[in-house]
């Protein structure tokens, strides 16, 4: 048994997945795994430095690395490369790979004038745009600058690995690509247990540059078995990378909008005080578990998927099929999701971050944070889903257009709220929801002028049951969560507060599928399915799918 649970383990590295569901199962688990290690990491650096200024400055300087990379790289660049890509492979694959290899050679070129310019402008930037108008003293300045230089060199070879990630989707294999995140945040946590005490804050840092060395190598035996082979070519005049950036222009316009928000934000907690900075931070993190597992998963696995059902003569109907299907299942899942988050906001975050020197204060605006993030969650995730639609449609100027409109309400709110009316760090997370909605509204409504709209009479009985469950489900986790926090368990331990967590859990969950199961929601088959998928692929079960999506 346990040889054959190995055996298929290993096998599921290199598998495919040929629908939007299977794929985004399986990625969705490693993402589970990746949330964990995740926790863990949060869990150490508020053990070591709670919720302290040198923490804040820490989370401060991976602002303009992480902007740059997502920039010209992370979301721009995988989001216009799968589809060309995918074109080009189908007419010449040897074409194809020297595609690849030229505009992994240009990004990789231009990314490094700008590590350059960073490298010896870092002490500006961290004072003039980051930690402007905060009372950072001129040595935590000093450290954000030193910090921002060694995460850049973390962003160069991450490079590689996010090239690897789009190639590896484009042949609709999406496992070892979500387990590359997993081996980032190992080799993080890995710097921190062995480094923490000679190099302090900065042990987490030289642990990114590990670990996007692990995340690297993780995918480098994947990418050979599908014939990449890198060359050194650097032909800007090859047609294929024209398309790529012709679609990826809109996208960068629209990233950037969107990353401004990174820097904005950290400026703006920043200015209320470094210790914001954490707790915004260790919110966002918390919060974000439910979007990457379900709206990223789902994202990832629908854009090569959605591409491929649109056909030669522009036939809609089973892109408009797999379309709709995605969008209810995306709300099936987090829309619970986010009311366990609601009610379960400040043992979630005492679990998460939680410790002697992460103070009660701080543990109580994290929580007001996680709250309001929550309200969006639902937005956030299906936002992802509309947006490479949008992509697979090979339309990056409406989304961008849209972005830009909900971006620009978002930093206004955030400015006023902050500014102007002087409220805490849980307001840029209501700023957020805020934009959040707006984005997916406008998304929905033009993409349904788009492609012609859909059934609006079936979906919306669908996700109006789905909504009643999610009610029903609320009410029940709070009377317990409040009834047991107050009677029963010992909240001020940590193994009561788990106790009471998985309980309320539980109690929801149950809960939830009933309701489910009452009201006729065909998306309860997908629990089963989600588990139906590991086990196949993990033991090897050769039984029937339960589901084909």
């Amino acid at each position: 048994m346990v040889m054959r649970f190995l055996r298929n383990g290993t096998r599921v590295f290199a598998s495919e997945q040929h629908t939007i569901l299977s794929a985004a199962t399986v990625i969705g688990f490693i993402y589970c795994i990746s949330a964990f290690l995740g926790f863990i990491k949060n869990r150490l650096l508020s053990g070591f430095f709670g919720d302290s200024a040198e923490l804040g400055v820490y989370f401060a300087a991976d602002a303009i690395p992480n902007l740059i990379f997502s920039l010209l790289i992370s979301g721009a660049l995988s989001a216009a490369f799968i589809p060309v890509f995918t074109k080009h492979y189908k007419k010449d694959s040897e074409n194809a790979w020297d595609i690849t290899s030229s505009l992994l050679n240009v990004s990789l070129f231009i990314f490094l004038i700008f590590t350059v310019i960073v490298m010896f402008s870092a002490d500006f930037i961290a004072k003039e745009i980051i930690a402007r108008n905060s009372d950072l003293t001129v040595s935590d300045l000093a450290m954000m600058a030193s910090l921002m230089r060694i995460m850049m060199v973390a962003q160069i070879i991450l490079i590689f690995s996010t090239f690897f990630t789009s190639i590896l989707q484009s042949f609709n294999k999406f496992v070892v690509p979500a387990l590359a995140p997993v081996t980032y945040n190992i080799g993080i946590i890995i710097f921190i247990l062995l480094f923490i005490k000679p190099l302090g804050i900065y042990a987490p840092a030289y642990g990114m540059i590990f670990g996007a060395v692990l995340h690297m190598c993780t995918q480098i035996p994947l990418i050979r078995s599908v014939g990449y082979k890198y060359k050194f070519l650097f032909d800007i005049k090859e047609k294929g990378i024209h398309e790529v950036y012709k679609l990826m222009v809109p996208r960068t316009i629209g990233q950037a909008a969107q990353k401004f928000l990174n820097p904005l934000y950290t400026n703006l907690a920043l200015f209320i005080s470094a210790p914001s900075n954490v707790i915004l931070t260790f919110a966002t993190d918390i919060q974000s578990l439910p979007v990457k597992v379900f709206g990223m998963s789902i994202g990832q696995a629908a854009l090569p998927i959605l591409a491929n059902a649109i056909k030669e003569d522009d036939n809609l109907d089973e892109f408009k099929i797999l379309l709709l299907k995605t969008l209810q299942q995306i709300v099936f899942f987090v829309l619970p999701m986010s009311v366990l988050i609601f009610v379960l906001r400040v043992p979630l975050v005492r679990l998460t971050v939680g410790a002697s020197k992460y103070s009660w204060e701080a543990t109580v605006m994290t929580s007001y944070s996680l709250g309001f993030f929550s309200i969006s969650l639902v937005a956030q995730s299906l936002v992802m889903i509309l947006a490479r639609a949008f992509y697979a449609l090979r339309d990056t100027k409406t989304p961008l257009f849209i972005s830009t409109i909900a971006i620009s309400v978002n930093a206004v709110l955030a400015i006023w709220f902050v500014r102007e009316l002087n409220l805490g760090v849980w307001s840029l997370a209501l700023a957020y929801t805020i934009g959040s909605y707006i984005n997916f509204s406008l998304l929905f409504v033009f993409l349904m002028k788009k492609i012609g709209g859909i059934d609006f009479k079936d979906f919306l009985l669908h996700i109006n049951r789905i909504g009643l469950a999610t009610f029903v489900t609320g009410v029940a986790l709070y009377i317990p969560f409040r009834a047991m926090d107050e009677l029963v368990f010992d909240t001020t331990r940590t193994l009561g507060l788990i106790v009471l967590t998985g309980t309320v859990s539980l109690i929801g969950f149950i809960t939830y599928i009933f309701f489910a199961w009452l009201l006729k929601i065909r998306d309860l088959e997908l629990i089963i399915y989600t588990f139906g998928v590991i086990k196949k692929k993990l033991v090897g079960d050769t039984g029937p799918e339960v589901l084909n999506d």
